[in-house]
């Protein structure tokens, strides 16, 4: 039996779709709790890479901030929401010294944490979409579905991303994995991971299962695809 045999064995059925997609979005979970994690070890110890991260989510607001002054997206306010979160985070990002974070109360540093979880989230799993969004149109037709095309499906990506994120951040500073002693570090994160990665694949499989059947809903009962033309009408 050869590979494309396989695939179409497996992916024979709407819920064999939904099986590979949900076994495929686990791996990706699992893949962003671990980067996150790390991600957020090095904002909070490397004063480098805090502000490496710093700079670059200042950028990725103010790029987004100009998308919506030019008006090339129909839900603005989503795109100011998210941006106004990035733009606090990459602030945040120069303020995270380790030695004046580990005198903060648990009721601040656990918040804080949640959001930069967030953030980093969020740009992480829409790159990862858009790399594959991008490999899909490599290797299939013009004609072929992308992997998020229609307002559901990027609420449901949106909506991921916050959960990961905020469980994340809240277990990462809730462990307090940022005042740990450099030899214990190591030890420190992977007891974290090894919550966190259960966590992250259960919700990358739920929400690929859910992508999965929203983009093969029949077009009477799908949202409109994510475009712009219907502003166009009003002038």
């Amino acid at each position: 039996m050869g590979l494309s045999e396989v695939y179409d064995t497996l992916t024979g059925s709407k819920t064999s779709r939904m099986g590979v997609a949900a076994a495929f979005g686990a791996a990706i979970g699992m893949v962003v709790s671990f980067t996150v994690n790390c991600t957020l070890v090095e904002i909070s110890i490397n004063g480098f890479f805090a502000v490496y991260f710093g700079v670059l989510f200042i950028l990725i607001a103010s790029l987004i901030l100009w998308r919506v002054k030019t008006g090339d997206h129909p839900k603005p306010w989503l795109l100011i929401a998210f941006s106004g979160l990035v733009l606090m985070s990459g602030l945040l990002c120069f303020v995270l010294e380790k030695n004046w974070f580990m005198s903060m109360a648990p009721g601040w540093k656990v918040p804080l944490y949640s959001m930069l979880g967030i953030a980093v989230t969020f740009a992480l799993l829409f790159s990862i979409i858009d790399l594959i969004n991008y490999c899909c149109g490599l290797c299939q037709g013009d004609d072929s579905k992308p992997l998020v095309e229609t307002e559901s499906q990027v609420y449901l990506v949106v909506a991921t991303a916050v959960v990961m994120g905020f469980v994340f951040g809240l277990i990462f500073g809730l462990l307090d994995i940022e005042d740990e002693k450099l030899t214990h570090l190591r030890i420190a994160l992977m007891r974290e991971q090894s919550i966190c990665y259960p966590i992250g694949a259960v919700l990358g499989a739920i929400s690929a299962a859910l992508n999965q059947w929203f983009r093969e809903q029949p077009e009477q009962y799908r949202f409109d695809p994510v475009h712009d033309d219907e502003l166009d009408d009003d002038f």
